[in-house]
């Protein structure tokens, strides 16, 4: 091969335009290049279709008739010219010296080869993927013409490069399908996304209300077991009361008669002091556990952020809880600490210590607790933190109970109509309002134990 037609190979094969992806643009240029370093008028590439049943022109370079031509009307059919597509099925070179006459493209004398006063011809096979996709095909007119091997070598490159556009050409469409694959799968993994994240507010708006449902229950309970713990004190009340009026009638009507003698007097008195003084005890008793209901439950109902001491929260929420623990024939043991004030929420403080004891009652115990069943709470001051530990000597619980007791809606009473939300709850005020921290310590047969830890200043 001449030096000049190696230098024109070099640099098509250096040029973008075969490996940028473009057929069109890579077939104008080798068409050129083809028609300027075989010396001829006419250049072709056309590609295989039906499985090689048919030919079809994808660019035709004709410098007596205007150049190039992308698509031009052309197309050969198998059944038409059977000699020559055998000859491309055996994916050889065809050297058509004089095309008129050659075995191989006689067929194309009277219609194709003299319409277009081409009298040679040179079809080098384009191949990809090691199979043969068309051909470039150079047409000499004028006289028959012998092709040299320089000249087909050239032909042979020309062809290579083409498939080498092809094969760059299905790189970029499979690029640009991964592309869109991509962006389609970023754009339903985004909407996937949003979905998942409507799904986890919608669940979450749900278990607020749920637990919200609960706290709320929990206060209930509590109204029905302070309004009961009550009426003992009220009847008290009202029973010395009037036994207090009915000595006073006694008294008036002596009095009235001129029956009253000193002894009846300093009695009556006696009997009004003792009922005055079992009234006051009660009354006092009765506006304690008022008041202490009042401050327990307007802490739940409206939690928020204020100065407390944490012994006193404990001592409110365990006075309000007596009814149900003397129901459940359960001690509650409270060693108060030194003060240990904090700015924080007592609300979430009180309900979090009811739900442990409640929790404690429920299935620390079972529905027969013990002789002598306890509850054990305590406080200390952990420098910036505080502690707050319930534990009982229940039945305890085994690894894969303890390992999910903070589960929202795990319980082991279902059928005693537990929810599963006691725990869930603890763990949500405790880090959520409170910003700190809680752990569970049990075992079968050795009691639990759960501690809670939080800043004595909430954050923010």
């Amino acid at each position: 091969m001449s030096r000049w037609r190696e230098r024109l190979l070099l640099e098509l094969g250096r040029s973008t335009l075969i490996d940028e992806g473009d057929p069109a643009a890579a077939a104008r240029a080798l068409c050129e290049t083809g028609a300027h370093g075989l010396e001829v008028e006419r250049i072709s590439l056309w590609l295989l279709e039906n499985e090689g049943a048919a030919m079809r022109c994808v660019h035709l370079f004709d410098a007596g008739a205007g150049g190039h031509q992308s698509e031009p009307e052309l197309r050969l059919d198998a059944e038409h010219y059977p000699r020559y597509f055998a000859a491309l099925r055996r994916a050889r070179n065809i050297v058509a010296e004089d095309a008129r006459q050659h075995p191989d493209t006689a067929e194309f004398a009277h219609g194709y080869l003299e319409a277009c006063r081409i009298a040679a011809l040179l079809d080098s096979p384009v191949r990809q993927h090691g199979r043969m996709v068309g051909i470039i095909c150079a047409e000499h007119r004028g006289e028959p013409r012998r092709w040299t091997r320089g000249e087909r070598n050239f032909a042979a490159s020309l062809a290579d490069l083409y498939g080498r556009a092809l094969t760059a050409a299905e790189r970029r469409v499979y690029h640009d399908r991964l592309q869109a694959l991509n962006q389609n799968l970023e754009t339903r993994v985004q909407q996937r996304t949003e979905e998942l994240q409507a799904a986890l507010d919608r669940l979450d708006e749900a278990r607020q209300a749920l637990m919200e449902r609960e706290r709320f229950a929990a206060l209930g309970e509590l109204v029905a077991g302070i309004a009961h713990e009550i009426n003992t004190p009220v009847g008290v009340i009202v029973t010395a009361t009037s036994h207090a009026r009915g000595l006073l009638a006694e008294v008036q009507q002596a009095h009235e008669r001129g029956e009253l003698t000193r002894s009846a007097f300093g009695s009556a008195l006696a009997g009004l002091a003792e009922s005055l003084s079992m009234a006051e005890r009660n009354a006092e008793r009765a506006a304690a556990l008022v008041e202490s209901f009042k401050r327990t439950s307007a802490d739940r109902s409206h939690d928020v952020r204020s100065r407390f001491d944490l012994a006193a929260v404990i001592g409110d929420v365990l006075t309000t809880l007596q009814p149900l623990l003397r129901r459940r024939k359960i001690e509650a043991v409270f060693e108060p600490s030194p003060p240990l004030r904090c700015d924080s929420h007592p609300g979430a403080v009180g309900q979090v210590l009811t739900n442990l004891i409640v929790n404690a009652c429920v299935h620390g115990y079972g529905s027969e607790p013990p002789s002598g069943a306890r509850i054990r709470v305590q406080s200390w001051d952990e420098g910036d933190w505080v502690a707050l530990e319930v534990a009982d000597d229940g039945v305890g619980m085994a690894e894969g109970v303890r390992a999910r007791a903070f589960d929202a809606f795990f319980t082991t009473a279902r059928s005693r109509g537990g929810t599963g939300l006691g725990l869930g709850i603890v763990r949500s005020l405790v880090v959520r309002n409170l910003g700190g921290e809680v752990s569970l310590d049990s075992a079968p047969g050795a009691g639990t134990r759960v501690r809670v830890r939080f800043p004595r200043s909430a954050p923010d």
